[in-house]
């Protein structure tokens, strides 16, 4: 039997950090999974764990770098920060994985005043980032979203499509339009620490809602593909953008039963089974 690979580190490491600025406070949350490949085939193979850093050890470096390295940046330049720490201090790591997220928290508002050291969970979606280094050239960066709802009311139609005696669907001119965005965006070769992060992920995010918003859709792949294209156009660092746009369904309810005309006013929700569209888009 013949090793052909292995990795190994420590998934889901959540913290919580405080920023404290006299009575003004801010939070980040985030989640870390950190996996190293290298030179660990004695452990494989022997158990000889002589090039063995413990995953213990891997989830103490994430707190300890924390302390001193989460700012309020975005989450990339942390795991670009870790990836280097652990090639520069482990010989037996070739290279490094990381994944991280962010939990959004926003500021509760009380009595109409953003309250200082109160918040709530936001509906924007759980940000992340991918981290790939090794030691033969500059680190590949990818950032992401998940669980981002958004949803137009019209704006939206599906008609020419092929019909055969399993066909039900009946061709829409207006319809709602809803999905669960999730997806990715990686950066050119050398885009790294330094790098506004932030500023990008935002004007992506911005593209995605412009164009979701303000086109019509005669189909969620066409309306993917102009948000994945807007993003690239808006921000020249960006090599590719992938998305994933389920779709959610919600359909007119049946009032005529009840003598009353719907006229689009009242819908119900069907989120299971439900579309799933996805593709990437390559600058």
């Amino acid at each position: 039997m013949q090793l052909v690979h292995s990795q190994y580190g420590k998934s889901a490491v959540g913290l919580l950090k405080v920023f404290r600025e006299g009575d003004i406070h801010t939070v980040k949350e985030i989640e870390v999974s950190a996996l190293a490949h290298g030179d660990f085939d004695c452990a494989f193979l022997e158990g000889d764990n002589r090039t063995t850093v413990p995953t213990d050890t891997i989830k103490n470096t994430i707190y300890a770098l924390a302390r001193e390295h989460l700012t309020s940046d975005g989450i990339e330049q942390f795991g670009l920060r870790l990836a280097r720490h652990f090639l520069d201090k482990y010989p037996s790591f070739a290279g490094v994985s990381l994944e991280l997220q962010e939990k959004p928290w926003g500021r509760l508002d009380v009595n109409g005043a953003a309250h200082p050291h109160a918040f709530q969970r936001t509906g924007d979606g759980i940000s992340l980032a991918t981290i790939r280094a090794d030691r033969a050239g500059p680190a590949a960066v990818a950032s992401g979203l998940k669980e981002f709802e958004i949803l137009k009311s019209t704006g939206s139609g599906f008609v020419g499509f092929p019909k055969c005696e399993y066909t039900t669907l009946p061709e829409v001119t207006d319809r709602i339009m809803a999905t669960r965005l999730s997806g990715s965006w990686s950066y050119a070769a050398g885009t790294g620490e330094g790098y506004d992060f932030n500023s990008a992920n935002e004007k992506v995010r911005a593209a995605f809602l412009e164009m979701f918003a303000t086109r019509y859709s005669r189909a969620v792949q066409e309306t993917l593909f102009q948000m994945a294209t807007l993003a690239l156009e808006t921000v020249p660092e960006l090599d590719t953008v992938s998305l994933r746009l389920p779709n959610l369904h919600y359909f007119a309810y049946d009032l005529k039963r009840f003598g009353m005309s719907n006229d689009n006013v009242i819908f119900y929700p069907a989120p299971n089974p439900h579309g799933d569209i996805a593709a990437t888009v390559k600058r």
